[in-house]
């Protein structure tokens, strides 16, 4: 239904945020950020890059927007949300991640669901 669709995109949304919207680009940088940090720090370089370049990045439980929501602390399930939320963002275009240490287990496993 278009009511689901609307929420399964807003739920997305939350989870990865793109501040800079650009439909003509042709990569996607999806980034993951520190642990404890914030979306907008890789958010905000969709506005600095080059106009092929159209950067996503992941906003964690418990954090900015998703304040109200409980810390993740079940690594299965944070992958589960990640890999719901990532594949219509980087299903139609070429993408690459950028994460640091402490998601880089997510992007092993996400990439490991993505790729199956």
């Amino acid at each position: 239904t278009d009511r689901g669709d609307q929420a399964k995109r807003n739920r997305n949304e939350n989870v990865f945020n793109c501040l800079y919207k650009n439909p003509e680009a042709t990569f996607k940088l999806i980034c993951f950020p520190w642990a404890g940090g914030g979306s907008v720090h890789f958010a905000k370089w969709g506005q600095d890059t080059h106009d092929s370049l159209e950067v996503h990045s992941l906003r964690l439980p418990g954090r900015e927007s998703r304040i109200e929501e409980p810390f993740a602390n079940d690594i299965s399930q944070l992958v589960d949300e990640v890999v719901c939320a990532l594949q219509p963002v980087i299903q139609d275009k070429q993408f690459a991640f950028f994460g640091h240490r402490y998601l880089i287990s997510v992007l092993k496993i996400s990439g490991e669901f993505l790729l199956s």
